[in-house]
């Protein structure tokens, strides 16, 4: 799709950086467009996005969200939400329309609750490790494809979430994602990562890489919208550049571009506003938010064993 080749036409890399077993690669983009949404920590802690459970029995697989601003809200694919019945991930990038409310798709990350410690969401310290978004993208795709919802297959991602407890000594009583990742990643490292993979000027995105294997990456339409998010998707990465059992594939920046670009997009109704485009290749998978003429977010995602 032409506005999908333009947008990774006008990306370029710089000098990646090394945390431990992380190295994170920057994108820039040579124009940039300011992007019209607030995003969505942002308008958490004005008040002016409500995430609750649908209703006080709640449902697993869906949540609501009030957008009060006079601005459209983006929310991020992977983004964890903690609280209320259980902790919840987004399963893909949303824009929810200013002054609406949406009901968005999620993924349950802890399994063993289901009682309200609050009754609101609020945004988890990392996003959800890059292992699991790439699970939980393939199980969507796959949901789109036969049902048209962004549905993912709820049962392989607690799998997950279990086998990666036990491999990282990390026990939960509620068998959950945040807890994994507070026992396993330290307060001094999660400060180190944030001191040497600072948002650099222009900075639009990033390539992860564990152990040299591709680990995933997102873009963004703004250099604004990635100082918000880069830390906390690089926490997710991090912890799983903690877990040795994880395997990624060895592909360069221009591998995974020509993978992307020899892919044949196919295109979904979005959840709020927009559109998206998902894509997958021999190695790679991905998806495309499309507001407009504008791309948002893009996000990539290595095809895991």
């Amino acid at each position: 799709m032409k506005v999908l080749d333009n947008f990774i036409a006008n990306l370029y890399t710089g000098e990646p950086v090394q945390v431990g077993q992380l190295k994170v690669t920057p994108v820039f983009i040579r124009e940039e467009q300011a992007l019209p949404f607030l995003e969505f920590e942002q308008a958490l802690a004005r008040g002016l996005v409500e995430v609750t459970d649908v209703s006080e029995g709640g449902s697993v697989p869906r949540l609501s969200v009030k957008n009060s601003a006079d601005r459209d809200v983006i929310i991020v694919d992977g983004e964890l939400l903690v609280g209320a019945k259980q902790n919840r991930v987004v399963n893909t990038t949303i824009v929810v329309p200013a002054g609406a409310s949406v009901e968005i798709p999620v993924t349950c990350v802890e399994q063993g609750r289901w009682g309200y410690n609050s009754r609101n969401f609020m945004s988890g310290r990392s996003h959800s490790s890059s292992s699991l978004r790439s699970l939980k993208h393939r199980t969507v795709t796959d949901s789109l494809r036969v049902t048209g919802r962004y549905t993912s297959d709820q049962g392989s991602v607690w799998g997950s979430i279990r086998d990666k407890m036990h491999r990282m000594s990390s026990p939960s009583p509620t068998m959950s994602l945040t807890d994994v990742y507070e026992s396993s990643v330290s307060g001094e490292e999660e400060a180190r990562l944030e001191e040497e993979v600072r948002p650099q000027a222009g900075q639009v995105g990033y390539f992860a890489y564990v152990r040299d294997g591709f680990a995933g990456g997102d873009v963004f339409g703004s250099s604004e919208l990635c100082r918000a998010k880069l830390s906390k998707l690089l926490r997710g990465h991090y912890l799983d550049s903690l877990d040795t059992y994880l395997e990624f594939p060895p592909l360069t920046f221009e591998q995974v571009i020509e993978q992307v670009r020899g892919a044949r997009p196919e295109q979904f109704a979005a959840v709020g506003k927009g559109s998206e485009l998902r894509f997958e290749a021999a190695a790679v998978q991905g998806a495309c938010k499309l507001v407009g003429d504008n791309i948002p977010h893009l996000s990539l995602f290595p095809k895991l064993k």
